[in-house]
């Protein structure tokens, strides 16, 4: 098979850095104040960048039909009068980047219910440390893999 190794290697050290500096929103640097839906979608999709966008908007996976969807399966608390705060926001982050791998059981299986404010932002804060661990993980893959090129 043939390829073009700087292309390979070039595209490979890109997403090294990407990877290496990309980090989850920390808690408190998601909005409380009650955002509506399209600005919940548009806030995740900035914030969650690595997960590839299609072209068709019918096959985005950030959506607000999707959305609704979490919250009718009780993955996630409903919103308040329309409005998600941080902890709707937490849930989705989380449940947006389990659903790249898992099924919906098993993200209902991995991302408990319930929870209290203080118990959602220590689980929470556990899980965007547990993901950025995973991530250094693939950088020192893609640093290995470019080794060799």
């Amino acid at each position: 098979m043939n390829f073009d190794n700087d292309l390979v290697v070039g595209k490979l050290r890109r997403w090294e850095k990407f990877l290496a500096a990309y980090r989850l929103p920390e808690w408190d640097a998601i909005p409380d104040f009650g955002l509506y839906m399209e600005q919940v979608v548009t806030f995740l999709s900035d914030s969650l960048s690595f997960v590839p966008v299609p072209e068709e908007p019918k096959d985005r996976l950030i959506t607000a039909a999707a959305i609704n969807n979490y919250v009718r399966l009780k993955l996630m608390p409903a919103p308040v009068k329309k409005r998600y705060y941080r902890i709707h926001i937490a849930y989705l982050i989380m449940i947006f980047t389990l659903k790249q791998s898992l099924s919906i059981q098993d993200v209902q299986r991995a991302v408990p219910m319930n929870m209290s404010e203080d118990e959602m932002r220590a689980f929470y804060q556990y899980y965007v440390d547990m993901f950025h661990s995973v991530a250094l993980v693939f950088v020192d893959q893609a640093r290995e893999a470019t080794r060799s090129v």
